[in-house]
């Protein structure tokens, strides 16, 4: 059985790649046809959290209403990977009392 894995470049996203040597840890090394640029593919990574759309993730997560901690437990990142991604990113997060508040209903 076969187990095939899309890897684009995390600059141009292009799909025309070719393999170029091992790293010292043992992880292959890719670079790209297009932008010449060489990195490892995501599926290589150990930590979750260097990985290219887990950033995308987090913010998702919080913007439905996960806690900080479910997060980090979740997409098994460290509390302080989530806290900098939340920090780094443009959202503002609002409270349901706030909105509530905005839109003249009466929270008892």
């Amino acid at each position: 059985m076969k187990t095939q894995i899309d890897i684009s470049c995390p600059d141009c996203h292009s799909i025309s790649l070719k393999k170029n040597g091992i790293k010292s840890y043992g992880k292959q090394n890719y670079q790209c046809k297009d932008c010449q640029r060489q990195f490892i593919g995501d599926h290589a990574l150990t930590y979750q959290g260097c990985h290219s759309r887990i950033e995308d993730r987090i913010r998702l997560m919080t913007a439905r209403g996960c806690g900080i901690r479910d997060i980090a437990v979740i997409t098994s990142v460290s509390i302080g990977k989530v806290l900098s991604t939340l920090g780094s990113s443009m959202l503002m997060i609002v409270t349901p009392v706030r909105l509530w508040l905005m839109f003249g209903v009466n929270v008892t």
